[in-house]
């Protein structure tokens, strides 16, 4: 036990150091997070060396203690033994022991964190494509699985599951997911720092349960440096994690949670790291239901993650961090008491406890709720109902994601012009991350079917000072009274309204097309059929 708080304190301190000399490197070679006005809303430019800071400090201090604790091993026995037996019983004096699979193991680890870290910091340098990040996770991984991150089987209720090589695929997923799940989540001060101090120590106290002392030296030794970084990114953040950062805290976790806890036979061995990468893995899974639900690319930027839903209620930056930390440390406590007691559903309790308080405090994933159960209600009335009924009905539906803007007198003009112009769908989507809206609303036709040979499709960007915040999409019969071209032209008229109300008072107006002097010889928009002919009338009528 000695060893690992010497592992947790050799860290602390390093990282300490580390922090601010990299920082200073990172300032003259450029690699720094600067502001954009849109997602990035910081004011000056903040050093990106989190990553290589927890990475260094890690590979300085671990193999240092694991030294220390082989050379007086005996000393330390006996003072933990004499100390904190009555504490902690047996576990005071489990001994460091380094097996041969140790070896190819931690090298797997070094070598996959190190290819992952130059990823990071190319991406946090020179903004590299997401296929070619994805390319740099799937090579680390590859590194982990030939050097021993697999396993051959689990047991569940008496029944043995032989993966065989459906391991390297589960190996694949599990890691690939945690990397980018962290990733995603980390875009607030501490939020990723601190759930990966929660799992880190997580997994240091269920590495000590399994006997595993070099796991938890090296669990221990990656908390304490998370520690020692969180010292300077706890809000207002003064250096950032980084790509680099956040990816490697999801792979050295994942691929700890293969080493101690997926290798074991048991289903509460491998319950416990679903636990214990629970916040991270639920903030993905709504994501992608959100992005998907309503159209958008899984890809797509928004600001509907859970710190950024906790910001929306009125929390502060600290508090929301404090319900991010008591969140992940509740599935974390699921995760060790699943395997000190050997039952798996002290895991699943715990993640069903996590999201009960979210949905239940309006907290987190309430939008996405709604939007899965509109398309399984859709799903579950075309089934239903008749044909004959199906075709009297318009169905409508509205999810406010995000925001407590007031959008429903734009939704309703926009049914409205659906309506008169005899559309098949229109659908609005919104998605201004900048002032924290997301609106998302459909209205279809049921008495027209979809897929006619005369159906014309549209989609038409809004845009506000500059910047892409949704789209109105439309689709048509190719029946209606008047031509698509029309209906988009008077569509555009209708924008209009809604893109100004988002224009930013700082945001310069773009310069006009039209002269300022010819400007008051512009016909009146009323006098006009089109919006567009009265204009070019102006301008040619001197």
């Amino acid at each position: 036990m000695v060893s690992i708080a010497l592992a947790f304190v050799a860290s602390l301190l390093t990282a300490l150091i580390a922090v601010p000399v990299i920082s200073q490197i990172a300032r003259r070679v450029g690699l720094v997070d600067h502001p954009d006005d849109k997602r990035k809303l910081h004011t000056d430019a903040i050093p990106l060396v989190g990553g290589i800071a927890i990475f260094l400090t890690v590979l300085v201090a671990t193999p240092l203690v694991v030294w220390l604790t082989l050379e007086f091993q005996p000393q330390f026995l006996g003072w933990s033994r004499s100390q904190l037996s009555w504490l902690l019983g047996d576990v005071a004096g489990q001994v460091l022991s380094i097996h041969p699979q140790d070896y190819p193991e931690i090298l797997g680890l070094i070598l996959g964190a190190g290819l992952l870290l130059a990823v990071g910091v190319l991406d946090d340098r020179f903004c590299i494509r997401g296929r070619q990040k994805l390319f740099g996770q799937f090579l680390a991984v590859t590194v982990l699985i030939i050097c021993g991150y697999h396993f051959d089987k689990v047991t569940v209720a008496g029944l043995t599951i032989k993966f065989d090589v459906f391991s390297v695929l589960f190996v694949y997923a599990w890691v690939i997911a945690a990397i980018n799940s962290v990733n995603l989540l980390d875009g607030a001060d501490g939020i990723a720092g601190t759930i990966g101090v929660v799992m880190s120590v997580a997994l240091g106290v269920m590495a000590i349960l399994l006997g595993q002392m070099l796991n938890a030296i090296i669990a221990f030794s990656f908390a304490g440096a998370l520690v020692g970084f969180l010292r300077y990114n706890l809000p207002p953040a003064r250096i950032y994690l980084g790509d680099a950062g956040s990816m490697l805290i999801g792979f050295v976790l994942s691929a700890m949670a293969i080493r101690s806890c997926f290798k074991q036979t048991s289903a509460f061995a491998f319950f416990a790291p679903l636990a214990l990468l629970a916040i991270p893995f639920i903030d993905t899974a709504a994501a992608i239901v959100r992005r998907r639900l309503t159209g958008r690319s899984i890809f797509e930027v928004d600001r509907g993650h859970l710190h950024h839903s906790l910001m929306k209620r009125g929390f502060s930056a600290r508090i929301s961090l404090l319900w991010v930390f008591l969140l992940s440390l509740t599935t974390a406590a699921g995760a060790v008491l699943s395997l000190y007691f050997q039952q798996s559903h002290y895991a699943l309790v715990s993640i069903i406890i996590v999201i009960t308080v979210m949905m239940a405090n309006r907290i987190f994933g309430n939008a996405e709720f709604q939007l899965v159960t509109r398309k399984a209600r859709g799903y579950a009335d075309s089934l239903r109902k008749a044909p004959q009924e199906q075709a009297a009905n318009i169905h409508q539906s509205i999810v406010h994601v995000q925001g407590n803007r007031d959008w429903n007198e734009t939704w309703q003009c926009l049914s409205d012009f659906s309506d008169d112009n005899g559309l098949i769908e229109l659908t609005l989507d919104l998605n201004a991350p900048w002032i924290h809206e997301s609106f998302h609303a459909i209205r279809r036709r049921k008495d027209v079917g979809r897929g006619g040979n005369h159906e014309w499709y549209a989609q038409i960007p809004l845009i506000a000072g500059g910047r892409l915040f949704g789209r109105i999409e439309l689709v048509g019969s190719g029946q209606e009274k008047l031509s698509h071209h029309q209906i988009i032209q008077n569509l555009s008229r209708v924008m209009q309204g809604i893109e100004s109300s988002l224009v930013p008072a700082d945001t310069p107006a773009k310069p006009s097309p039209i002269k300022p002097e010819r400007r008051a010889e512009k016909k009146p928009a009323s006098q006009d059929t089109t919006g567009v002919d009265s204009e070019l009338t102006a301008k040619t009528a001197d």
